[in-house]
């Protein structure tokens, strides 16, 4: 494999020049989620991709010539929105084709069900959001547990309304990164602006639960639910049961169950397996060198790691293993 000429460019910022498949390939791939790249059309391509995080977003700024496929072999975890500058390219997914040029976007849940076509010259700009952090943003919004399968709608307006609002936004916010990197001496206008296209993504991108987030805001939790959430964050690796949980918010078990379907329509012992996966998510994103997977379980009250590792990846797309390799 050739690899690309990589410079570092400042904080969290890293750009890639190369001119055949396999340096792309090096450049768009990650440790989790490999990227293959295939030369169709013609014989030669070029590129130039920069790319920059920080905190739960990330963006990459690529120009590319050429006619070549691209195709992730892994899930990567993230959403993945394509903001075209200018030129075409075709995306496939679930056995959908969508075309893309400027002015119409394409948003991608990183799974490996299709692949991206690009022919001539192509510039586009790529936000990265992660699929746990939008999930956990639009719970907080319906006041209840959801998954982060949200199966947008692909194709996206940008080129009026809110979809023009979020391309202007992505394209101040990865400057602000970049260029003079004003957005790193100020953390909180940087979490202001993710929040704020997080949320207009989930408002005005139509997906799984547009419907029931256009509804009215529901009544808030009662009291003894309130406090079950509490009492469970703060025994999150201790084998508690249910019987505990209604112990300590002075309910019974059954005033328990339905306040927890009623208002967060899920049951109290679903709920605190979300916790606990948020959590052991959480850290193995951020471990320490030589924590190891099943210490991590352990820590967040998962005995079974066979189990562990089935909802883990239901949940977040990707393997607890994946996620420790990548962090």
């Amino acid at each position: 494999m050739t690899s690309p000429l990589k410079s570092t460019m400042g904080e969290g910022s890293v750009r890639y020049i190369g001119n055949d498949a396999d340096g792309l390939s090096a450049a768009l791939s990650t440790a989790a989620s490999p990227i293959k790249v295939q030369v169709t059309a013609s014989k030669t391509i070029s590129f130039h991709c920069e790319f920059v995080s920080a905190g739960s977003i990330s963006f990459g700024l690529c120009s590319e010539e050429g006619d070549f496929r691209c195709k992730r072999e892994a899930d990567c975890g993230k959403f993945l929105l394509f903001i075209p500058l200018y030129g075409n390219a075709d995306f496939s997914s679930h056995n959908q084709s969508y075309h893309s040029s400027p002015g119409h976007g394409f948003i991608s849940d990183g799974a490996p069900q299709g692949d991206l076509h690009i022919y001539g010259s192509r510039q586009h700009l790529i936000m990265m959001l992660a699929r746990n952090e939008v999930a956990s943003r639009l719970s907080m919004m319906l006041g209840r547990l959801v998954g982060s399968n949200l199966d947008f709608r692909p194709d996206i307006d940008l080129t009026s309304g809110p979809g023009r609002i979020l391309q202007k936004l992505a394209e101040a916010t990865f400057s602000g990164l970049v260029r003079d990197a004003v957005l790193r001496q100020s953390p909180l206008v940087l979490s202001n602006l993710t929040s704020a296209m997080t949320n207009l993504i989930l408002e005005t991108v139509p997906h799984r639960f547009s419907e029931e987030l256009a509804r009215p805001a529901p009544a808030p939790a009662p009291r003894h639910v309130k406090r079950a959430i509490d009492f469970m964050r703060a025994n999150l690796s201790q084998p508690i049961s249910i019987t505990e949980i209604a112990k300590a918010c002075h309910v019974s078990e059954r005033s328990l169950q339905q306040g927890f379907k009623d208002f967060k329509m899920t049951t109290p012992m679903a709920y605190l397996q979300h916790l606990r996966l948020e959590g052991a998510h959480g850290e193995l994103q951020d471990a320490m060198p030589g924590l190891t997977v099943t210490a991590i379980a352990l820590k967040w009250g998962f005995t079974n790691l066979g189990r562990f590792a089935t909802d883990y990846k239901r949940r977040f797309g990707q393997t607890p293993s994946q996620t420790l390799r990548s962090r």
